[in-house]
């Protein structure tokens, strides 16, 4: 029997339309596993943008971000001191890598960003945080700033801001010195969820929150800072079981970028494999100065991660699935294989008319995925769009309602499809025995 690849094409068709049934069983349970994390992957990103950008809206659309490069070493080879005595014998000057500060503006100038400034930290009981004017333009109200009293140091801090409870004397300690000349932005504290068991709180709980409790004391290039600082070390060493570690204090580079894709995408090596990015030997360390964008960018990274594996699972459970109701189809069928064997059709004619008929079950398979997911899609669009761009207003606090997109096109689509069309060469793979001479004629045996 010479068989042509009409023919067996003709043959397998037969095979769906005669057993509707289980042809039902394999399609239906195929699309419906795999609709639904075809349905997210297109959520997923959609959120993805809708996020981004609202985090970013917080300060305008631009990002902030602190840059830099290398290892960071720890400072436990550095000696402390633990009285005010011993103040005039360190330097609280800080000081600047300069290789690694020519590596974070090569590479930041790549991604069109800025070196806009520097910061650094003393690390009292609490992190005494200054930047430099520079760097913290856009918060900075300029009536404020003009009208900074005699003997006060400018700040910008979250509204609101109080200083943490745990922190014993933090309060008493940085007195009425303070004066807020700007604000930066804050999150509200938890997640921004949908009220109710909304499929979309699968995502937005992955989601980083910020409230940012620090103050930033700006440096305009007078010694005022510098001053409030030794003050404020000499208070806190004062207090009994004080004690400061003597280690450089660092600059560390501020970058803008008015991009918040080419943030995220300077942030994140270039290597990835299947979407996610991979450090494995990434040197460039940043993350958000003021805002989340950088944090919500990375936990779809991590999301994906989880997609990934959930299509592995899935591809096992729908294969199984498909391999027993092939299985029973195939002893079920013995009659007519057997008949094809009478008829002259070799082992590999009776393979390929089956192969095609699995082929054409994931094809349907396939289309009946991809109206699933813009179904699920659909319906949430109609249920959760408002409530997710109200929602997202009041966790960013935005002066405008964000734009939602609940759909965006990804390679993950691709890799699905792939995924679907896995079944059919694996299930084949899995019941070749079944099509052997000494099988058939078992089952028609038993018939």
């Amino acid at each position: 029997m010479g068989l042509k690849f009409s023919d067996a094409l003709r043959l397998s068709w037969g095979n769906v339309a005669q057993y509707k049934k289980r042809s039902a069983i394999i399609i239906l349970t195929i699309s419906l596993l795999f609709g639904v994390i075809m349905g997210f992957n297109f959520i997923t990103s959609g959120i993805e943008e809708t996020t981004i950008s609202a985090s970013a809206g917080q300060t305008g659309g631009d990002v902030y971000v602190e840059a830099r490069y290398g290892v960071s070493g720890g400072n436990a080879d550095f000696n402390s001191i633990h009285s005010p005595e011993e103040i005039s014998k360190i330097s609280l000057e800080p000081v600047l890598d300069e290789a690694a500060d020519e590596k974070i503006r090569e590479r930041v100038k790549e991604y069109n960003g800025e070196v806009v400034g520097y910061y650094w930290y003393y690390q009292l009981d609490y992190p005494y945080r200054v930047i430099t004017k520079s760097a913290v333009e856009q918060f900075i109200d300029e009536g404020l700033w003009e009208s900074v009293p005699e003997g006060k140091v400018p700040t910008i801090m979250p509204k609101g801001w109080q200083a943490p409870t745990n922190m014993d004397n933090l309060e008493e300690r940085l007195g009425d010195t303070l004066y807020r000349v700007g604000s930066i932005p804050s999150t509200e504290a938890g997640k921004p969820t949908i009220d109710g068991l909304n499929p979309l709180n699968i995502i937005l709980t992955q989601l980083a929150w910020a409230t940012n409790d620090d103050f930033w004391l700006i440096d305009d290039g007078s010694d005022k800072v510098d001053k409030y600082i030794e003050e404020q070390l000499g208070s806190y060493l004062s207090q009994n079981n004080s004690w400061y570690n003597t280690a450089p204090v660092q600059k560390i580079a501020v970058v803008k970028f008015d991009d918040p894709y080419q943030a995220v995408a300077y942030a994140n090596p270039d290597e990835e494999k299947f979407g996610v990015k991979l450090y494995t030997d990434f040197k460039y360390q940043a993350q958000d100065l003021f805002g989340t964008t950088l944090w919500v960018a990375s936990s779809f990274n991590n999301q994906r991660v989880l997609l990934i594996a959930v299509e592995i699972l899935l591809l096992i459970v729908a294969m199984l699935i498909a391999v027993m109701t092939f299985a029973h189809l195939i002893d079920q069928d013995a009659a007519t294989v057997a008949l094809y064997r009478a008829m002259g059709a070799s082992t590999g004619n009776i393979y390929l008319i089956y192969f095609l008929y699995l082929v054409e079950l994931c094809l349907l398979a396939v289309v009946a995925s991809i109206l699933i997911a813009f179904i699920f899609i659909g319906l949430l669009a109609l249920t959760s769009t408002g409530a997710l761009a109200e929602r997202l207003q009041a966790f960013y606090g935005l002066d405008y309602l964000p734009k939602v997109t609940l759909f965006m096109f990804n390679g993950a689509f691709w890799a699905i499809i792939v995924i679907i069309m896995l079944v059919a060469p694996l299930s084949l793979l899995f019941t070749k025995r079944r099509f052997s001479a000494k099988h058939i004629a078992k089952k028609l045996k038993e018939d």
